[in-house]
């Protein structure tokens, strides 16, 4: 799967095909001051955005090839709504590495 089919389905981002297909199974998510393992990730897109909690809109890729993806979307929450940055290194032509920068609108 590419990474425009997977940012345009993010009702679907706690779909567990999807992420076997975009995400490696060493995958590993760093925000803020917290890494989060694949399977922790897989909940956090289960329950906040598929869930319905987190809002994603305006998603645009900056930058990709066979080796790094980065992308934006914004994120509105119940109390806050930020344009969130992502970049990912791939390993096996999956996301292996992620980390954000975001801020608030």
């Amino acid at each position: 799967m590419k990474m425009t089919e997977f940012l345009d389905q993010s009702t679907d981002w706690g779909d567990l095909s999807m992420v076997n297909d975009m995400f490696h199974e060493d995958y590993m998510y760093l925000r803020e001051t917290e890494m989060l393992t694949r399977d922790e990730f897989i909940k956090h897109m289960q329950e906040d955005f598929a869930g319905g909690k987190f809002k994603s809109s305006d998603r645009k890729i900056l930058y990709e090839d066979d080796k790094v993806v980065s992308w934006e979307h914004c994120v509105t929450a119940p109390d806050y709504k930020r344009k969130v940055t992502l970049t990912c290194l791939k390993k096996d032509g999956k996301l292996w590495r992620q980390i954000m920068l975001h801020e608030d609108l």
